[in-house]
């Protein structure tokens, strides 16, 4: 990684595609959505019809910000209470929807096989590690908290911030001003790494160093100050 300014003192990650990945998945999860609706429909103990299920599709393709970006996040309950509408279950339910959809994905967690040894060089050297990522469909905390646990990484990170806690998803700069913020750096001190052009958007309107990792060797110009192909080439950049 060429161009690394001096003087940095943490570093910010995206979460999914840049330090964990949900394997099989893809990126719009529409082709599984019938899947993980089944899986909610079980543990809820009905049994929807297809109109139910097409409804209740309906409303995660509008929450869908592959297909719908949006600035505002908006909670998980939020959106499940309409699907549970959609089936005509009592908001009772509401926590063990949530909890079987996100579940059914979670089931697909690795983390990149240079993710632990990176973050372990880094906090060896002393810098501060803070994660900001943006949560398909309003996904709860616990739930993000949950896969840094599985991932093997949760001890190693310092600050986790996602869209719901912050209000605003990527690449709005408000949840890269906060993380900044939690991590008690300035903006010149924090580089922040992701996979994406939200990410480097929103890394740059913060005043932020953007490093984009760029895993398929693609070459995209998305305005980032650097790019890396492993998280592991941050290290010789960082570490003399």
């Amino acid at each position: 990684m060429k161009n690394c300014p001096r003087g940095i003192r943490a570093i910010g990650f995206d979460l999914g595609e840049t330090l964990l990945t949900y394997r099989d998945t893809p990126l719009s999860w529409v082709s599984l959505y019938r899947s993980a609706l089944k899986s909610v429909a079980q543990s809820c103990s009905c049994s929807p019809v297809d109109a139910q299920f097409l409804a209740a599709e309906a409303v995660l393709v509008q929450h869908n910000t592959r297909l719908n970006p949006r600035t505002e996040e908006i909670p998980a309950e939020e959106i499940f209470r309409r699907i549970l509408d959609a089936w005509q279950l009592s908001p009772e339910v509401l926590a063990v929807a949530i909890e079987a959809f996100f579940c059914f994905f979670q089931q697909r967690l690795v983390a990149y096989d240079e993710t632990f040894l990176t973050l372990t060089s880094l906090r060896e050297q002393g810098f501060k590690i803070g994660v900001l990522t943006d949560v398909p469909y309003g996904m709860p905390r616990a739930f993000v908290q949950r896969d840094l646990i599985d991932g093997g990484i949760a001890p190693l990170i310092d600050q986790l911030l996602t869209s719901v806690d912050t209000g605003f998803r990527k690449p709005e700069p408000h949840g890269f001003n906060a993380l900044t913020k939690s991590l008690g750096v300035s903006p010149a001190e924090i580089l922040y790494i992701g996979n994406e052009p939200k990410d480097v958007i929103g890394a740059n309107a913060a005043d932020i160093f953007s490093v984009l990792i760029d895993r398929e060797n693609r070459d995209p110009a998305h305005g980032q100050r650097a790019t890396i192909h492993s998280l592991s080439d941050i290290i010789p950049a960082l570490i003399p």
